[in-house]
């Protein structure tokens, strides 16, 4: 199955490999890549069987066989000849017309042959050590062994040349090919193809000769088209068999198979087409129908095979340099798009900070209601401008005295909150925690939305959008407790700047104690005026909410003008700080360094998560071959 192999090993390395571990390292990596793909169609194709593989994982599972049938070259082996051709075009008869008598299984049934089968011609006496370097990780079993449940195995069986009076010839004259092995494969265009498709591109990668096998049905289908021109960089020669023919209808096909020849198929130049006589008599194994079309089919494999530069490796080599070549950008697009998907999060990851301060600045610092950091620094100062032994008696009696009124006060606001969905505890802090919690609420619906809107099958690096959705899902309340409980500690670290504030402020005025006494004088002064009102009201009058704030804005202008306190610029800079303390502290340290530093952590199952590193080292394998081989890039059929 094409999903079943097991991960290869990441192919990086320091330094370039030399041309002769080029191509270990291309395979590798091209397998690593060819998992990724999988990985990537498995969703799309969950619950749908048939689906047909996308071009780029064919050629890829193209590409990762025939790189590693490179080394083959270095194995003295026979030639390889590969029967290909769509369902129902007699591609078991072709073999069996090639090997002279009846060994491939024939089947009226479309799909009928879904394993890789070798008949290897002239076995007797030659060396077998090739047969270790086929279909790496599948098992090589007898015929009769092969089942459709295990999908990833193969036979080879060795046929001895008939003799003239053996039995079971198709005809009474036997016509045997040089030594080489025929090689019958599954179709590549039925509904159930996935499942074998593997099966029949690594016989692909492997072939020295192929024989397409079409009908008149099948000559002009787009997926033979498809093929041809998947497998034209290789540079393998070709030979057609036009089968099951008929004298009123062969002239007509073989000038429209010319004619698409000529339109899809220049890439191989001048190809010998052969036609066989529609016989059913081949299936009976009585072939003397089709007699007529043998000695031309085994004339023009016999010229090619002969053709053939024995011994010579890098003849295969160019035509896999080629096949890599032209692929290698349309491999590496959906891994780039991944890394621009990435970069893409991150950008909208910072503009949303950027727009998380500007947000935090006009809704907070710089609003003159809600910013209340330099008041609560102010109120810090009248807490230390009290009168020693004094301020804290008239504390006691102000909270005794307004008791009534804030025990009515407190029910009220008990009943309220319990009749109001909480906000949560952090609201309770103040006006810059809520700003912050109300902003952060935005910034997280803003980007989900965006996320949204990237995940449509057709959006470039889609499966990382799709990934980061459900990432911000599962994550969202860890997220969430992890900015919060920033904001808690921003919250207790301006509570901190606010006292510093106050305590600066307390020290400039004690460096003038004349006018340090006349300020506490005011302080007590307007203390006990507010202590009067509050014992005449019960604290239960609207002027106590008027007395404080008239009291705090009198006795700043008490410290400004009175002791010439530069209030202005300890407010400047209480601000100048809290407002880096949310933009390093917060959205650079915190916010926008959790949220990018998620697409680092989605579940590789679902990417390709190749590194650049990785990609460089293999981009750099390949051009080390292509030098190593002279820079050649050429290639194509013959």
């Amino acid at each position: 199955m094409m999903d079943a192999e097991r991960e290869p090993r990441p192919g990086t390395q320091a330094a370039p490999p030399d041309a002769e571990a080029a191509p270990a390292l291309l395979r590798r990596f091209l397998g690593r890549l060819r998992l990724g793909y999988q990985r990537q169609r498995a969703p799309a194709a969950a619950g749908a069987e048939t689906a047909a593989p996308d071009d780029r994982l064919m050629t890829l599972l193209l590409a990762e066989a025939a790189v590693g049938y490179v080394e083959l070259a270095a194995v003295a082996h026979p030639p390889q000849l590969v029967v290909l051709g769509p369902t129902q075009t007699g591609k078991s008869t072709v073999v069996n017309l090639l090997l002279g008598r009846p060994l491939a299984e024939v089947s009226p049934l479309a799909g009928f042959t879904v394993h890789p089968q070798g008949f290897w011609i002239g076995a007797a006496g030659q060396a077998t050590d090739w047969l270790a370097h086929l279909f790496t990780g599948w098992r090589r079993v007898a015929p009769a062994e092969l089942t459709r449940d295990d999908l990833e195995t193969y036979s080879v069986s060795l046929v001895d040349p008939p003799a003239v009076s053996a039995s079971g010839l198709l005809f009474d004259t036997p016509m045997v090919l040089p030594p080489c092995v025929i090689w019958d494969t599954p179709d590549f265009d039925s509904l159930a193809a996935r499942q074998y498709a593997r099966g029949v591109l690594e016989c692909a990668a492997l072939a020295d000769l192929y024989v397409l096998v079409l009908s008149r049905e099948k000559y002009s289908d787009l997926s033979v088209w498809r093929l041809l021109e998947l497998l034209a960089p290789l540079g393998r020669p070709l030979v057609i068999v036009l089968n099951k023919s008929t004298p009123d209808a062969e002239v007509t096909l073989l000038q429209s198979l010319q004619e698409r020849l000529r339109e899809r198929g220049r890439a191989w130049g001048d190809v010998p087409v052969i036609t066989v006589p529609y016989d059913p008599a081949l299936s009976g194994g009585d072939g003397a129908g089709a007699r007529s079309a043998v000695p031309p089919l085994h004339g023009a494999i016999g010229r090619l095979l002969a053709a053939l530069p024995r011994g010579d490796a890098a003849r295969g080599a160019r035509g896999v340099r080629t096949l890599l070549r032209k692929h290698w950008d349309g491999w590496l697009g959906p891994i780039h798009a991944e890394e621009a998907a990435r970069a893409e999060w991150r950008r909208m990851v910072a503009a949303a900070g950027d727009g998380f301060l500007a947000a935090y600045t006009r809704d907070y610092l710089e609003h003159p209601e809600r910013y209340d950091s330099f008041r609560r620094a102010t109120v810090e100062l009248l807490g230390l401008l009290e009168l020693p032994r004094v301020g804290g008696v008239m504390a006691r009696v102000r909270q005794a005295v307004t008791w009534p009124a804030r025990q009515i006060v407190s029910a009220g606001r008990a009943w309220f909150a319990d009749r109001r969905p909480r906000a949560g505890t952090l609201h309770s802090l103040g006006a810059e925690v809520a700003v912050l919690l109300d902003t952060l609420d935005g910034l997280l619906t803003g980007l989900r939305r965006d996320v949204a809107r990237r995940c449509g099958p057709g959006t470039p690096g889609c499966a990382v959008w799709q990934a980061l959705e459900r990432k911000l899902e599962q994550d969202e309340s860890a997220l969430r407790a992890g900015f919060e409980a920033a904001i808690r500690a921003h919250h207790e670290n301006v509570t901190g700047e606010v006292r510093a504030a106050a305590n600066r402020l307390y020290a400039e005025l004690q460096k003038s104690p004349a006018r340090l006494a006349a300020l506490r004088t005011a302080r007590a002064t307007l203390d006990v005026g507010g202590l009067v009102l509050a014992m005449k009201t019960g604290g239960l009058t609207p002027l106590d909410a008027v007395w404080a704030p008239a009291t705090f804005a009198l006795t700043s202008l008490l410290m400004e003008g009175v002791t010439g306190l530069e209030l202005g610029r300890e407010a400047r800079q209480l601000k100048a700080r809290q407002r880096a303390a949310v933009a390093d502290g917060f959205v650079v340290g915190t916010l926008v360094c959790t949220l990018s530093g998620l697409v680092n952590d989605l579940d590789p199952a679902e990417l390709f998560n190749v590194p650049a590193a990785e990609i460089e080292a293999a981009t750099a394998a390949l051009r080390t071959w292509e030098r190593g081989a002279g820079g050649s890039r050429a290639g194509g059929p013959p």
